[in-house]
């Protein structure tokens, strides 16, 4: 499946056409249609405002916020709201959370002598990346190979913390860097 070229498929047909405001809606709604289901009812102002702010920055809105947005009645209200999250330095808080756990990202050793570590460089760096949109290979690039760069910055050194991300097991008197290479 890696080696098989993309296409994209034709919208399929659908007997609620009135329902349908994208060529995605059509995929949506042809799927319910099959299964005999109806769509559900729009969302109002106040729920869109929270789902998606809740999504993009894992937080609910302020009032102002939801004030500003419910007396908005131009059509491109809710882009510029989307817009305006995806703009937040809490976007990237939010969307690091769970690149971080992937990553095996904590603050301490773990295991028995839970000593801390500094580890912040490496969380502020995804959460920079991810708010400065830096594309996906970049980003895997700095995180596996950054010291390996040419000229390196100081930025792409800090993004291979991620092999440093392990648990270290400090019992019994290790060398600390040989677990680390074997880890």
């Amino acid at each position: 499946w890696a080696y098989v070229a993309p296409r994209r498929p034709e919208p399929p047909s659908v007997r609620a056409e009135q329902w349908v405001r994208t060529p995605i809606d059509r995929f949506v709604l042809a799927r319910l249609e099959r299964e005999g289901l109806q769509p559900s009812a729009e969302a109002s102002k106040e729920a869109l405002l929270r789902r998606v702010s809740l999504d993009l920055v894992g937080l609910p809105p302020t009032p102002a916020e939801l004030d500003a947005f419910l007396a908005d009645s131009s059509a491109d209200a809710y882009d510029r709201v989307v817009e305006r999250l995806l703009a937040s330095p809490h976007y990237g808080e939010r969307w690091a959370r769970p690149w971080l756990d992937l990553a095996r990202y904590a603050d301490s050793n773990g295991y028995e002598k839970d000593r801390l570590r500094v580890m912040w460089p490496y969380r502020d760096w995804v959460i920079k990346a991810l708010n400065g949109d830096m594309p996906f290979d970049r980003f895997t690039i700095e995180q596996i190979a950054g010291d390996m760069l040419p000229d390196p910055t100081p930025d792409q050194l800090v993004a291979t913390g991620f092999h440093r991300n392990t648990m270290l097991n400090q019992e019994g008197g290790i060398d600390i860097e040989e677990a680390r290479w074997e880890t």
